[in-house]
């Protein structure tokens, strides 16, 4: 498995697609377009078997590495467990802390196994004005 910067094809739109809940693609490729970053997860066989975009968000007192949408499956391999410290390590390098949003109570398990805890729980209500 190797990991390298992509652009948008439709492999990994499909992809980051899946990884959306309440974001669109749309959504995903404005901050893509305004200094986030698309990866891919390519196989031995150079077939696309995950995507995920991130970003860096400076604050006054720490810098925050953002995993904004990451989808993917390979036969036999935890990508979870083997794309995330990969990520922490080599592409987040020098940032305090890493953060996502979800809403899969089993990817939020899956984390704690990697040192991720709850840090913030973010309610939403859409509102219409007019």
């Amino acid at each position: 498995m190797k990991i390298r910067a992509a652009t948008w094809t439709p492999a990994n739109e499909a992809l980051i697609q899946q990884a959306l809940a309440t974001a669109t693609l749309a959504d995903i490729k404005f901050q893509v377009e305004h200094g986030a970053q698309l990866f891919e997860v390519v196989n031995d066989r150079e077939q696309v078997a995950a995507a995920f975009v991130l970003r860096v968000d400076r604050l006054a007192c720490r810098t925050i590495g953002v995993i904004v949408a990451a989808a993917g499956a390979e036969p036999g391999i935890d990508l979870t467990r083997s794309v995330v410290p990969y990520i922490e390590q080599h592409m987040f390098y020098g940032c305090d802390a890493i953060s996502m949003h979800t809403e899969r109570p089993g990817l939020v398990r899956k984390m704690a196994g990697l040192g991720y805890r709850v840090a913030e729980i973010i309610l939403e209500k859409e509102v219409q004005h007019g």
